[in-house]
């Protein structure tokens, strides 16, 4: 069923920007990273791999903007919703280019050590965003910042 997945682009079917505006994140205090280059002061961490991924990309210079999306930003699979971890604008050395990335942060790179049921999900978030339009490489999964 995961491997024929396609998902379509549905005529003006859009992410609504302002609900990143008007919903609050809702976190632990302690699960809190204060970040510079994000659409808030502070980005909420599951686990010692995304502190460690979003330390590092917020200390990176051609990493523009990123924020870890909201519970509510999910992505329909046969298997259940999908919430994806990162949103990031990263600049290109010519300084012109933007590229558009979605992330998933993994403990390893190592696919077959991935539970299956999140393989899957993975597989599904990366025919979801290749169909609303990010370039290869647009989505992919990484255990660091320096795979980004």
């Amino acid at each position: 069923m995961v491997q024929g997945i396609e998902y379509e682009r549905i005529a003006d079917a859009e992410w609504e920007m302002h609900r990143l505006e008007v919903e609050e994140l809702e976190s632990y205090v302690t699960r809190l990273l204060e970040v510079e280059h994000s659409i808030y002061d502070v980005v909420e961490f599951e686990s010692k791999v995304e502190y460690d991924f979003a330390k590092a990309l917020d200390a990176r210079k051609d990493i523009k903007l990123f924020f870890k999306l909201p519970d509510w930003f999910k992505v329909e699979t046969p298997l259940g919703t999908y919430n994806p971890d990162w949103a990031i604008v990263r600049e290109e050395p010519d300084g012109q280019n933007k590229v558009y990335l979605v992330r998933e942060t993994k403990g390893t790179t190592n696919w077959l050590k991935i539970p299956e049921i999140q393989r899957k999900k993975i597989q599904c978030g990366k025919a979801h965003f290749k169909a609303v339009g990010l370039k290869d490489g647009g989505y992919d999964w990484v255990s660091s910042a320096s795979e980004v």
